[in-house]
């Protein structure tokens, strides 16, 4: 991210993915006419706005915010889904989405007052990813269950490729490709492989063997993970603050998962972010 533009980083990184999915699914069950337009919308939430807010607000803000917000991803799923009446409401899951969103806002609260202006935009803009990909876990849980995992994933990356390339064109053009280190490319080539396609596989892979709930649960590795690798290479501090908001995350998860503290998205397709 500090060798390429966000954008330019985003796009090659959906292509280099719809490009290795092209021969990965080429045995898959084909997707009818109607579902192609289906999986065209869900790739406008799930890769267009994910991969774009997300990349574009971790260039602008640190490891440990980004991580931490990301854990919002279930309870928004459940407040979407109480919202479209697919889930019912009740007072532990209304406390616990209050008791999320406001860790949530804590940290980009705590942004516009103890980072940058730039940092704040970073953690407005992951909350947003969040937010869209907790949209496309409500919408597409209905009709991930008939359609082949490897063919969606596929067609959602060929679209968002497509359609984040108008998006990205600029950023392209002005790109300076000469300038570009050739560990920066070896960094590329292995977010294409690891945590784009085998993260969206793997995850496809795991919903079919695992309850949603305990891939779901996984998720809240990622902050500890992402806060002690940022401290070792990247030099950063866990701030106060952040962990106080991650505190009260984890808190209203729990409390929105119900009396077994089951994980709140657990009807919607798991809470990890690939």
């Amino acid at each position: 991210m500090r060798e390429f533009a966000p954008l330019s980083f985003a796009w090659l990184r959906i292509a280099g993915a719809a490009l290795i999915l092209s021969f990965v699914v080429r045995d898959a069950e084909p997707l009818s006419a109607k579902d192609k337009r289906l999986v065209s919308g869900f790739a406008v939430l799930a890769v267009v706005l994910n991969a774009t807010l997300f990349l574009v607000g971790l260039s602008l803000t640190s490891v440990q915010v980004a991580a931490v917000l990301i854990t919002t991803i279930p309870v928004f799923t459940l407040a979407t889904a109480i919202l479209t009446g697919r889930e019912r409401a009740s007072a532990n899951r209304i406390l616990g989405i209050a008791l999320a969103g406001a860790g949530a806002l804590l940290v980009v609260g705590g942004e516009s007052l103890a980072g940058t202006r730039a940092s704040f935009l970073g953690a407005l803009l992951i909350v947003l990813n969040c937010l869209s990909y907790a949209i496309y876990l409500v919408i597409s849980k209905p009709h991930m269950a008939r359609l082949s995992a490897r063919s969606v994933v596929a067609r959602m990356f060929l679209v968002g490729a497509v359609l984040m390339l108008p998006v990205s064109a600029y950023s392209l053009l002005h790109e300076r490709w000469t300038r570009i280190p050739p560990n920066a490319w070896l960094t590329l080539a292995v977010v294409i492989l690891g945590p784009t396609v085998a993260a969206y596989l793997l995850q496809a892979w795991a919903l079919r063997h695992a309850e949603s709930s305990v891939v779901a649960a996984y998720t809240y590795v990622q902050p500890v993970l992402a806060a002690i690798l940022g401290a070792m290479f990247l030099g950063e501090h866990i701030r106060p603050i952040v962990a106080v908001a991650a505190a009260m995350i984890f808190a209203g998860v729990w409390l929105a998962g119900g009396k077994t503290g089951r994980a709140p998205d657990q009807q919607y397709g798991g809470g990890s972010h690939p």
